[in-house]
């Protein structure tokens, strides 16, 4: 049923307006009850009632979330980074385990996206040795039924990241298999660096998120930034940061470094380039969001301010 609020329609929606939350037997009463000289003064009408305005205390209450949200958004983030540098230098043990799960995390995704079942663990990451087709295809259906969800619901932010994951997840099968494991390895620094923004991004999800109403997100966006920094001052601190794990070997088998430089013939300097490349390119996405996320805050405030004035 159409919403005769928003004009938002889906097929699930039989009672109550999926987007707005408009109760459709109460407008239907209220137009049998009260027949309107015009469908727009009844519509407001009903609006009215199923939403009644807003008193001063809440519009004043909405203000101040809102001025506090700016805030927020203005402060928190360059401040968790910068606290994350700092847990780096003086808590290094804490810093490593939240670097971690990051990293793990980082290869399984990547085996993900290269049709390799794969699940992280504390420190190592089981996947399996051979393609197996049918996960890749399971994956690239569960991503084009959530774009298309996404797309119904018109979240263009989750129709945009949907379609990202089908080019990944077919470029990824399309790598032959020494490829795909040369970028499983690199897929775990190199993934908790996107890992670690993704966790920091969670930051701006939307005032009705679970993220959000919980106050999750003040926890995600310390331990991304944590993680991220660590593994930041890993390869941007010189050839002595990562020397000592070139030929290390333990009971999991060769460092990822090792089989980098070792199997897969990359040089050392240019191993480092290419993690601080994404490195550099999850600080350009952090620093777009941080402009976006202050500017949406600052037109949310000024509209709040405008009614105000009237």
């Amino acid at each position: 049923m159409e919403c005769p609020k928003c004009h938002f329609d889906h097929p699930l929606q039989r009672d109550e307006c999926l987007r707005c939350g408009v109760i459709f037997s109460k407008y239907l009463a209220y137009i049998a009850a009260h027949p309107a000289p015009a469908p727009g003064a009844a519509l407001a009408a009903v609006a009215d009632i199923i939403e009644p305005p807003a008193t001063e205390e809440q519009q004043g209450e909405l203000r101040s979330k809102a001025k506090n949200e700016l805030i927020c958004r203005a402060v928190a983030p360059p401040a968790a980074l910068l606290f994350g540098w700092i847990v780096v230098a003086t808590m290094p043990i804490l810093a490593e385990l939240l670097r971690m799960w990051a990293h793990e995390s980082g290869h399984a995704i990547t085996a993900w996206l290269c049709g390799y079942p794969a699940l992280p663990t504390a420190w190592f990451t089981l996947h399996s040795p051979e393609r197996v087709p049918i996960a890749g295809l399971l994956l690239a259906a569960a991503l084009a039924f959530g774009g298309y969800t996404a797309w119904r619901l018109e979240r263009w932010f989750w129709v945009a990241a949907s379609a990202l994951g089908l080019v990944l997840v077919v470029a990824g099968n399309l790598r032959t298999e020494f490829q795909a494991n040369c970028l499983i390895t690199f897929g775990g620094d190199a993934g908790s660096f996107v890992v670690s923004t993704m966790l920091i991004a969670t930051f701006y999800g939307r005032a009705e998120s679970a993220v959000r109403r919980k106050h999750l997100r003040w926890v995600l966006l310390v331990i991304g930034a944590i993680a991220f920094m660590d593994a930041y001052a890993t390869w941007a601190g010189g050839f002595e940061k990562i020397v000592h794990w070139i030929d290390d070997t333990d009971e999991r088998g060769p460092t990822d470094l090792a089989k980098l430089t070792q199997l897969y013939g990359w040089a050392i300097g240019e191993m480092q380039v290419r993690f601080l490349r994404v490195a550099h390119w999850c600080f350009a996405a952090m620093a777009a969001m941080y402009a976006a996320g202050i500017a949406q805050a600052a037109r949310h405030k000024a509209g709040l301010d405008g009614e105000r004035s009237l």
